[in-house]
């Protein structure tokens, strides 16, 4: 092993450094594992589930279709995944791994949603659509991901996708509220532009009674499109038949690991991130020219993410309902801001 290998390994190590990652990996080697069944998880974010704190901004919505478990599907990325997870030593070549493919869209806008003109005291329009493969390996009760996302910057989905929920709203509730956004031909690389991110995360449970609750560590790092470090916590409390990697926190933007459908069961959770963010293409744009875009100085560098939620699971669905927030991301006069919205999760085994 060289030792731009041996440093890299090392370094890896540290950011996750639970102390037992270097035994997990290996302990996962070669086990005779049974196969899941396939299964389908549908997540939908959108500020408008939290009722009474709508405040129609920041991360507006998110759609995401993982289709886990799978022998076949879009796996493009698949071989490069497995290819950097052996390169850098953190795969044994046996491991017992589960996977699957995600195919998601994220939107963001400004307060100012009827405002044709840039605004250079908000936070841009931004939208990425992206297919994720991710290999996830796990024991009962710690698991490591790999995921790379390939995605496109700047189309004009989001536009016609914000529209058609604001329209439906209003014909819903009979009112003016929410307007059409004015503003989208001002996104992060309007027009189209490629991108690509990596990360790994690991999550292993620190304390916990089985089938009652569980406490769990949780560590990341994030590399491309979206370049940050973060640490966390999670909290389970119920009757609880799925392991602790299984939580459904954040699933399309940053991912959960991978849905479980172990058996019937209930919980209450709660979960939070601590994020250092280096570089995000969806505030501070990439290569092509974008009308707002912040520099690194406006960035706020420690983000703070958390989230509540219920889950319930009988065979064969699964459902959450989560409400999820975070600190501002800018230090930038109206963006300077934190910000929720709520989520709805189903996660289908056939």
């Amino acid at each position: 092993m060289s030792t731009v290998n041996i440093l890299i390994r090392y370094l890896l190590l540290c950011l996750f450094g639970t102390g037992t990652l270097c035994l997990v990996i290996p302990l996962m080697a070669g086990e005779a594992r049974p196969q899941h069944d396939r299964g389908v998880g549908l997540y939908f974010d959108q500020d408008l589930l939290t009722a009474g704190f709508n405040q129609d901004r920041d991360y507006t919505t998110g759609v995401a279709a993982e289709f886990f478990w799978q022998e076949d599907g879009l796996y493009l990325l698949d071989r490069p995944v497995k290819w950097l997870g052996h390169r850098f030593g953190l795969l044994a070549e046996d491991a017992y791994f589960e996977r699957s493919f995600i195919l998601g869209s994220v939107n963001f806008t400004p307060d100012d949603l009827s405002a044709s003109r840039p605004q250079f005291d908000d936070r841009p329009y931004a939208s990425l659509i992206y297919l994720g493969n991710k290999r996830v390996y796990t024991d009962d009760i710690s698991a490591l991901a790999l995921e790379m996302r390939i995605g496109v910057l700047g189309t004009s989905v989001a536009r016609e996708i914000q529209q058609a929920l604001h329209a439906s709203w209003r014909d819903v509730t009979d009112d003016r509220e929410p307007v059409d956004p004015k503003g989208w031909q001002h996104q992060i690389s309007n027009g189209g532009e490629p991108t690509l991110g990596f990360r790994v995360a690991y999550a292993e449970r620190l304390a916990g009674a089985k089938g009652r609750w569980d406490l769990t560590g949780t560590t990341s790092t994030s590399l491309g499109y979206q370049t940050n470090a973060s640490v966390g916590l999670s909290l389970r409390a119920g009757d609880i038949a799925s392991p602790v990697w299984s939580l459904p926190y954040d699933p399309i933007n940053r991912g959960s690991f991978l849905p479980s459908l172990a058996g019937n069961e209930w919980y209450l959770w709660a979960a939070y991130r601590a994020r250092v963010v280096a570089y995000d293409v969806l505030l501070q744009g990439q290569f092509r020219d974008s009308a707002v875009t912040f520099n690194s100085d406006q960035l706020r560098h420690v983000v703070h993410d958390a989230g509540v939620g219920v889950t319930l699971s009988i065979e064969p669905m699964q459902v959450t309902f989560a409400i999820n927030g975070k600190t501002s991301e800018l230090n930038v006069l109206k963006a300077d801001r934190s910000h929720l919205w709520g989520g709805m999760y189903v996660m289908l085994r056939y």
